[in-house]
C-alpha cells in the first residue's frame, strides 16, 4: 500500500523509455496508481460510513445497508474492491523489495513518509479486518453492522478502541495522500493538489475529527448503544466461542 513522489518519472526519476527496467517501472507505477486510485473511492466511502455512526445506529445501519446492495454485489466486489486492493498492494510489495534490492532510499519527504507507514498499517491489519467482517456474512449470513461494532469496543476496549480508530485513521491518510500520487499518474495533473499540506492538512483534519465522533458514538459515548451483546453478530462471536458471554448486565 505505498508510491512514491518519484511515481511520474520511475524510480529515482529515471526518464521513460531509457532502460528495459525503467519502462517496466513506470508500468507497474501505473498498475499501482490506478488499483489505487479505484481501491481509495471505496476506502473513502467506507469511512464516511464510519463517521455516520455519530448520528445513531439507524443512520449507520442504513447507510451500510444501502452501500453494502452495490459493492457486496459480486462483480462489484471483485472489481472494485478485491481486485484493485491485491493488485496495489502486490504492487506496492514488489516496488518495495526491488528499491531494497536496488539500495535506493525512499522519498525523504516526512508527508510521503507517513504514506508508507500508514500502508503499511493499513497491509499488516486488513486481512484479518476483512475476515471478521466479510468472513462472517458469507459463511453465516451475519453482518456485524453497528451493534456488532459497538460490541466489540464494549467488551475488549484496550485493543478495539486504538485498532478501529488508528485504523480509520489511517486509511483516510492513505487514500487522501494516495490520490494526490496516483491521480497524476493517471493524467489527472489537479489531483497532485492533494499533496499540498495546505490542502492535505485540513482535509485530514476534518475527516479524522469525523471518524472520531463516528467512534464516539460506537463506543456509546454520544448515546446510550443499549445492549449490543443481543445482536446476532455478538451472538455468532459466542456461539463460536471467539468470546465469553457477558456475565450479568451491562
Amino acid at each position: 500500500m505505498q508510491a512514491q513522489d518519484t511515481v511520474g518519472t520511475g524510480e529515482g526519476g529515471a526518464a521513460p523509455g531509457t532502460n528495459p527496467g525503467a519502462l517496466d517501472e513506470r508500468r507497474l507505477v501505473r498498475v499501482q496508481a490506478l488499483s489505487g486510485a479505484v481501491f481509495a473511492l471505496f476506502l473513502l466511502v467506507h469511512l464516511g460510513n464510519q463517521a455516520l455512526a455519530a448520528l445513531g445506529p439507524a443512520v449507520y445501519d442504513g447507510a451500510q445497508r444501502a452501500l453494502r446492495r452495490g459493492y457486496q454485489a459480486p462483480p462489484l466486489e471483485i472489481f472494485l474492491v478485491i481486485a484493485p486492493l491485491v493488485i496495489h498492494a502486490g504492487a506496492a510489495v514488489l516496488r518495495m523489495v526491488r528499491r531494497r534490492v536496488r539500495g535506493r532510499r525512499p522519498p525523504a519527504n516526512a508527508w510521503a513518509r507517513a504514506h508508507r507507514i500508514t500502508g503499511l498499517v493499513l497491509l499488516v491489519f486488513f486481512a484479518g479486518h476483512v475476515l471478521a467482517t466479510r468472513g462472517a456474512s458469507l459463511l453465516y449470513g451475519v453482518y456485524p453492522e453497528f451493534a456488532g461494532i459497538a460490541f466489540t469496543l464494549r467488551w475488549v476496549p484496550a485493543y478495539f478502541w486504538p485498532y478501529y480508530t488508528g485504523f480509520a485513521l489511517a486509511g483516510l491518510y492513505h487514500a487522501l495522500y494516495g490520490l494526490g500520487v496516483a491521480l497524476p499518474v493517471l493524467g489527472v495533473r489537479l489531483g497532485s493538489g492533494l499533496r499540498r499540506p495546505q490542502v492535505l492538512a485540513p482535509l485530514v483534519l476534518v475527516g479524522g475529527a469525523a471518524l472520531v465522533l463516528g467512534m464516539l458514538g460506537l463506543g456509546g459515548v454520544l448515546f446510550d448503544v443499549g445492549r449490543p451483546e443481543q445482536h446476532a453478530y455478538p451472538q455468532l462471536l459466542i456461539r463460536l466461542g471467539v468470546v465469553a458471554a457477558p456475565q450479568g448486565p451491562r
